[in-house]
C-alpha cells in the first residue's frame, strides 16, 4: 500500500513541478543588478558607465580569468615558501630530508 502511496506522490510532485514551470517558464528573471543596483543607482542620479572589460564576453572573459587565477595561484605559490620553507634569512632544507635523523 505504501509503493502506490509513494508512486501517487511522486506523480503529483511531478505534475506541480511540470504546472509551476509551463506557468513560470517564459518568465523574466533579473539579477540583483538589473533588479536592486541599477534602481538604486539611479535614485542617486548615477548612470552606467558600461562592462568593465568591454572587448571580452562569454568563453573569452572565461578564458582570462582562468589565466588570472593561475598567475595569481602562481604568484601566491612562489611567495608563500617565504612564510612556510625559509625562515629569518636561512635557506631552505635540503632535498630529499637529508637532515634528519631516525633514531
Amino acid at each position: 500500500m505504501s509503493a502506490l502511496l509513494a508512486r501517487r506522490a511522486r506523480a503529483a510532485l511531478q505534475l506541480a513541478a511540470s504546472l509551476w514551470l509551463a506557468a513560470c517558464g517564459n518568465a523574466s528573471w533579473d539579477g540583483v543588478d538589473e533588479a536592486v543596483v541599477r534602481r538604486v543607482a539611479e535614485d542617486a542620479g548615477r548612470h552606467d558607465t558600461g562592462p568593465l572589460f568591454a572587448g571580452l564576453e562569454g568563453d573569452l572573459l572565461l578564458f582570462a580569468f582562468l589565466w588570472a587565477g593561475l598567475l595569481a595561484g602562481f604568484a601566491l605559490g612562489y611567495f608563500s615558501r617565504v612564510l612556510f620553507v625559509e625562515r629569518a634569512g636561512a635557506p631552505a632544507g635540503k632535498a630529499g630530508g637529508e637532515g634528519l635523523r631516525a633514531d
